[in-house]
């Protein structure tokens, strides 16, 4: 799969670049201070902080692309990961209904200082107003670094639902449900390899800012991947901007 990236990205920025060429383009560029960066509900930062960005183009006709970065802590060794950066890109276009859309796409994760945890991902989701349900789904989830008991590398599916809604004083609320499956003959000797994540947020934006408050938790607290953190609940704070 890795050796075919290369041309699956390079198709993609051939898309991107010739999309760009008729079309008005729109782009965007955020920023977030977060007290912890929680990844389907397991901390990627040892549950300390995290400074995150990214950049997003959108086409006219349906074609986007973006980087989206952060520091991370796997603690594993002198060559431990310090910064993960997620490549991706797609299309989506609306449905017959309003507020209803699609999205196709892949995520391409890559973690600078141990690069044998890079992986990508497929990704598809349907929109229905404040509604999105979606499926990713990786053929060798966590690069070279995991492998079943046997040795092959890990199939890995993620259905997922998220949910928003406006409340009184401007505030939104997040609802999000997912769960992690991994290949049938499993991953990891200790340990649950599959689980369920959920999350509840609010979030209010003042002065070009937005505050937010997230509660994570999972029904997997002995989880063992590569870092040392779980999926104990944990109540992340957040402040971001979109530039």
């Amino acid at each position: 799969m890795k050796s075919t990236l290369p041309a699956f990205v390079g198709a993609t920025a051939f898309l991107v670049l010739a999309a760009s060429a008729r079309a008005e383009n729109t782009y965007t560029a955020n920023v977030m201070l977060t007290s912890d960066y929680v990844f389907r509900g397991i901390s990627q930062t040892q549950e300390k902080g995290a400074i995150q960005g990214g950049f997003d183009a959108l086409f006219d006709n349906g074609i986007y692309a973006g980087v989206w970065a952060s520091n991370v802590n796997f603690d594993t060794g002198a060559n431990g990961t310090s910064t993960e950066a997620d490549y991706y890109g797609g299309y989506t276009a609306a449905m017959g209904c309003e507020g209803c859309s699609y999205k196709i796409g892949f995520i391409y994760y890559r973690y600078e200082g141990d690069t044998k945890f890079d992986y990508i991902e497929a990704a598809g989701s349907l929109t229905f107003g404040g509604l999105t349900v979606g499926l990713n789904y990786s053929p060798e989830y966590l690069g070279d670094g995991t492998t079943d008991l046997v040795g092959d590398k890990v199939d890995f599916y993620y259905p997922y639902i998220n949910y928003t809604y406006a409340l009184p004083g401007d505030i939104t609320l997040a609802l999000h449900g997912a769960y992690n499956k991994m290949g049938e003959k499993g991953v990891f000797e200790a340990g649950q390899d599959d689980y369920s994540e959920w999350s509840v947020g609010l979030s209010k934006a003042f002065n070009g800012f937005t505050v937010g408050v997230t509660y994570w938790d999972t029904n997997t607290h002995d989880l063992y991947v590569p870092l040392d953190g779980d999926g104990a609940a944990r109540v992340v704070l957040s402040l971001s901007k979109v530039l």
